[in-house]
């Protein structure tokens, strides 16, 4: 099989939407407006497919039921031009559903399900990258098992490649040294909790980055700031990326996956991580506006009209 741009060792699952002005409290009945199934694939959907109507050469690899959520998955991926080649298949679980809670400002909270990337065998991502060998980057995180997703990450970086990691869902486990991961991108919550932060701790970002280089030894660190935009630590470079504003945000579900795909597309085309980082910012900002997560996902023209709106 050819070698790709990119491959992404992530989850796929459909999203479920339910809009309300407050979280529950246990014991609560919460009645929410507008509760519908929306197209939301996922972590490693999302990025696959982002990365795909980008105009990336993309692969995908995970495990999905046999059952028409799985059946779903298969379609965006096509549509988006990424392969599907290694979505693998099962009947011992089905394909994972989300529920994703949305607030009156658009903030959001994600509830995962167990999924059927639960039974996704470390031999089947190695056969996977052993047939995409010579491939650029490779893409995973924890929606699949963390002990698959960095065996995967390991061995992709045995074979030259460049690896990303994003640790979300947060790991039940240590992470020991992540030094064969070339970029890490969290967000502030994911960044305080591999460095044992407290939530209500002043943020830092520089101080927390370089916590994150010394304990887990990650040269590029990247995170994610909400509507405050972005920032980095690359090597000992430290740099903010200013937000960009947007005069109606409609859901930021999925929009730190969108960052992190169209961040990688640019380092693909060459770009600097400045330079990815601050296209990724517009991308990011153009899919709060756009109502679910895979159709905010927008193709490469509408991305550069938008930008050029800004500029």
């Amino acid at each position: 099989m050819a070698k790709k741009d990119v491959i992404v060792l992530n989850s796929h699952g459909v999203g479920q939407y339910a809009y309300t002005d407050h979280m529950p409290k246990w014991g609560e009945t919460l009645s929410v407006k507008n509760w519908y199934v929306a197209e939301d694939g996922g972590k490693g959907t999302n990025v696959a497919v982002a990365l795909g109507r980008l105009g990336i050469d993309t692969a995908y690899i995970g495990k999905v039921g046999n059952d028409p959520w799985g059946d779903l998955g298969e379609k965006w991926l096509k549509e988006a031009g990424a392969d599907a080649t290694y979505m693998y298949r099962t009947d011992e679980v089905s394909t994972g559903t989300g529920l994703i809670l949305i607030g009156p400002e658009g903030q959001n909270t994600v509830i995962d399900g167990d999924s059927s990337s639960i039974v996704l065998k470390e031999e089947e991502v190695i056969q996977a990258l052993d047939n995409m060998k010579g491939s650029t980057f490779f893409v995973t995180g924890f929606e699949v098992p963390m002990r698959i997703a960095l065996a995967g990450a390991k061995y992709a970086k045995k074979l030259g490649m460049l690896t990303v990691l994003n640790p979300s869902p947060l790991p039940e486990e240590p992470m020991k040294k992540l030094d064969y991961i070339d970029y890490l991108f969290i967000n502030e919550v994911e960044g305080r909790y591999i460095c044992n932060e407290a939530e209500d701790a002043e943020l830092e970002p520089r101080k927390l980055m370089e916590e994150v280089q010394e304990i887990y030894g990650v040269g590029n660190v990247i995170m994610t700031l909400g509507a405050e935009g972005s920032t980095a630590l690359q090597g000992e470079e430290f740099f903010n990326i200013p937000p960009v504003r947007v005069e109606k945000v409609v859901n930021t579900a999925g929009a730190g996956d969108g960052f992190m795909a169209a961040a990688i597309a640019n380092l693909v085309w060459g770009k600097t991580l400045k330079e990815a980082m601050e296209w990724a910012g517009k991308y990011a900002a153009l899919s709060v506006t756009i109502n679910g997560t895979i159709p905010a996902y927008r193709p490469l023209d509408e991305v550069n009209a938008f930008i050029e709106k800004y500029n």
